[in-house]
């Protein structure tokens, strides 16, 4: 039987243990799910896999997580609340010293006494989706019926249960216009952190549902005049090209106001809560090389949405997974880069997103297609539309 020679990725020596101490953690407890939602990037079954994490893998894979000592750590599905353990792994994760937050899904295991039973076993975060400020708008992005109320119902409880909230959104094209109505309706309710997700389009069916690049880039000055009004803390995934347009932003800020100083303006955008006057450039590299994914399976991934393995956790450390895998290794370098994220000048604070180059272009390293800035001269963003102006004219 011939053997199957294993996938090189191109590796710069340099930056080999370039990766972020204390990485964000996202593991996908299970792919069992009684929904169906259009856009689900996993897959998600009725039952669970075959080859689902027992609960034994489950702790040493815990144990495996501790060892990362992880900023942030997440666990997800499928419907978390499937695996009848979930109570039983929440509790090991915190006498680990984790502090796990769970995503749910609103499923029929999603009730009152649920999410008591998760917090009395030391649960102290919880992230529901909301893609719509109605149920029109939310169940078409979903392609389910019932979940807005379902949704609302358990976010209440939640909040009884004296849990911190935060709110996931998935961008598409049937939601775009809407987000500053989903942020009225999420504001009365006292979340810490509202995650804006760029649609990857993994499956064909769902390729139409993808906004513009052009799209994106206006909706970046949506979130700059939200953030404004709000006291939650907002975080963008999939579109690491907003790490641009924040950099571009400031600048204009500091020509038009001609002062030098600390960039507050920058407040509520950092993903480290504890440290919100970070420097942001330093916190893009760190947040680029500060991911990990666990499938249900126990495959390690670069993103939730970008399917290739870069080992499993059955048969080598997550540790040594992510410090040292070719696949993760290759993404940190952005000499790996090409087209115009190759040649782009904030490369090693964006970088791009991997997994829509992947699922677009079928080159890992290629343009990211929901980006709208062309390489050249770094400049105010008021400047680069002039520019833009001038040239389409």
């Amino acid at each position: 039987m011939p053997v199957r020679k294993r996938r090189r990725w191109p590796i710069n020596e340099v930056l080999m243990t370039s990766s972020e101490s204390h990485p964000i953690v996202m593991w996908e407890l299970t792919r069992a799910c009684d929904m169906h939602c259009r856009n689900c990037s996993i897959g998600a079954t009725g039952t669970p896999g075959a080859n689902e994490l027992t609960t034994y893998e489950v702790y040493k894979t815990i144990d495996q997580i501790d060892v990362l000592a992880p900023r942030e750590f997440i666990i997800t599905g499928g419907d978390p609340l499937a695996r009848e353990d979930i109570a039983q792994i929440i509790n090991y994760a915190r006498r680990r010293g984790l502090d796990p937050a769970l995503v749910v899904s609103p499923t029929h295991q999603l009730t009152a006494d649920a999410i008591t039973r998760l917090e009395r076993n030391g649960l102290t975060r919880i992230i529901f989706n909301i893609d719509g400020s109605s149920p029109a708008i939310h169940e078409g992005v979903k392609g389910t019926t019932g979940t807005f109320g379902i949704t609302l119902h358990a976010m209440r409880w939640a909040e009884q249960a004296g849990l911190s909230i935060e709110v996931n959104t998935l961008i598409t094209r049937h939601n775009a216009g809407d987000l500053r109505a989903i942020a009225d309706l999420i504001r009365p309710m006292g979340i810490k952190r509202w995650n804006l997700y760029f649609l990857v389009p993994i499956t064909a069916s769902n390729q139409s549902a993808m906004i513009t690049a052009s799209e994106a880039e206006s909706l970046f000055g949506t979130f700059d005049e939200i953030q404004r009004n709000e006291t939650f803390a907002l975080r963008v995934v999939e579109a690491p090209h907003y790490r641009r347009y924040l950099l571009q932003r400031n600048l204009q800020t500091r020509i038009d106001n001609a002062t030098v100083g600390s960039w507050e303006d920058f407040r509520g955008y950092e993903t480290d809560d504890d440290h919100p006057q970070r420097d942001l450039v330093a916190s893009a590299i760190d947040n680029a090389r500060g991911f990990v994914f666990i499938s249900h399976a126990g495959d390690v991934r670069a993103s939730e949405f970008l399917l290739a393995s870069a080992g499993n956790l059955r048969y080598r450390p997550l540790s040594q997974i992510y410090r040292g895998s070719d696949l993760l290794v290759a993404l940190r370098d952005p000499a790996n880069l090409t087209g115009r994220c190759g040649r782009c000048e904030f490369r090693h604070i964006c970088g791009g997103s991997r997994a829509r180059a992947w699922v677009t272009e079928g080159n890992i390293f290629a343009d990211d297609p929901l980006c709208d800035y062309e390489p050249g001269v770094a400049m105010p963003l008021q400047a680069a539309a002039h520019g833009h102006a001038e040239a389409s004219s």
